[in-house]
């Protein structure tokens, strides 16, 4: 720039012969700083998706909060925690009460103690076997409160069940549904103790739990309902929500803040989405609905030393596709770290996966004594 341009205003053709200087970035600088702010989101992606985590966790503790506030409710109202229900087979019915006689599975029995009683009100007096279902009963299948699902797994709402190959679910009652492909899911499952059975339909050729062909059956016919107080059966029931069960807290002899209710569930992020994609035994942990009875659906266990699988697969664990049985028996979760269960007091607290064996299945049987390294 000439001396003429310095010091002074620039006036008519002067101004035409002094160039401003440069206020722009070069190539140079607008690379680096692009450098940074690729560096800079590289380092806080970590923090933020840390930080949705942590949100998500949040909330899936809160929906077992409720869930332990609504155990206690019904416990209040009927003097034991909610039943485990009948079957597989069977889904919920309005009409049938609580307890022993309700053939759906605990989820059901805990609505009217989640503000959520207007779903079994609106299915009373419909026909649960009719087809099709009348509209109280689809309403109630479909429904899928956002209580029973973990934000940090998948999203609110009907899920398809299995509906061809290897085990379809054909229910007894219900089977109305299944022409819509898809129901109310559960990541939540309750605790039948160390049982070797968790599911009243087995498989490999066990014998299943007793239920009648159908409602008629069971008018007409004699009751032969499985005995699961015997500690010599294979049937043995040692947990708190299970088969037909009616637990009171006199027989929670480890004491309530010791003894699991109802907690998180393992299973494949294969499955999230669709438990068709796969055929084997992996998919019977999520192959139904929410609302059947007693089913690896919403049921686990912790492992029994007489079981035909190995204590890793009844371990606590985060989710993962390497693995089969822990989708049918183990607890679990997509958290990092650990997983979360209510109590029989209805508090909750955080499982790390790296709970030991002995105290896992101490805090799963209701009546251990301490006999698996875990005072009462």
């Amino acid at each position: 720039m000439s001396r003429a341009c310095l010091g002074r205003p620039l006036r008519g053709l002067l101004a035409s012969r002094c160039p401003l200087p440069s206020s722009g970035f070069t190539l140079v600088e607008l690379l680096v700083v692009i450098g940074i702010i690729a560096l800079l989101i590289q380092l806080l992606l970590p923090a933020v998706q840390l930080a949705r985590e942590a949100a998500r966790g949040a909330s899936c503790k809160n929906n077992l909060r409720q869930i332990g506030i609504a155990s206690q409710l019904h416990l209040d109202s009927h003097g034991y925690f909610p039943s485990g229900g009948w079957s597989g087979d069977y889904v919920a019915d309005a009409d049938r009460g609580y307890g022993r006689q309700q053939p759906g599975g605990w989820p059901f029995s805990l609505l009217a103690y989640l503000e959520l009683g207007d779903l079994r009100d609106g299915a009373a007096g419909e026909d649960v076997t009719a087809e099709p279902l009348g509209p109280g009963y689809l309403a109630l299948l479909q429904a899928s409160p956002s209580v029973f699902y973990c934000p940090s797994r998948r999203a609110v709402g009907p899920y398809p069940f299995k509906t061809s190959g290897n085990a379809p679910w054909t229910p007894i009652t219900g089977l109305g549904v299944t022409k819509y492909g898809r129901v109310t899911k559960t990541d939540y499952a309750a605790n039948s103790g160390d049982a070797l059975y968790s599911a009243a339909e087995a498989f490999l050729g066990e014998p299943d739990m007793w239920v009648p062909a159908n409602y008629e059956a069971l008018r007409t016919s004699p009751k032969r309902w499985t005995i699961t107080s015997d500690p010599q059966s294979i049937y043995y029931q040692t947990g708190v929500i299970y088969y037909r069960s009616e637990v009171r807290p006199v027989q929670i002899t480890d004491g309530t803040s010791k003894t699991y209710l109802i907690g998180e569930k393992f299973l494949s992020p294969g499955l999230y989405d669709d438990v068709n994609v796969r055929d084997g035994v992996s998919m019977m942990g999520d192959n139904q609905t929410a609302w059947a009875g007693y089913e690896w659906d919403n049921h686990r266990v912790a492992w029994n030393p007489l079981s035909n699988w190995s204590q890793g697969e009844y371990q606590p664990q985060p989710d993962s596709d390497s693995v089969v049985f822990p989708n049918i028996y183990a607890f679990g979760s997509p958290h990092p770290a650990a997983l979360h269960m209510v109590y029989c007091d209805g508090s909750v607290a955080a499982v790390a996966y790296d709970i030991t064996p002995e105290t896992h299945r101490a805090q799963a049987h209701r009546m251990d004594e301490g006999e698996f390294g875990m005072s009462p």
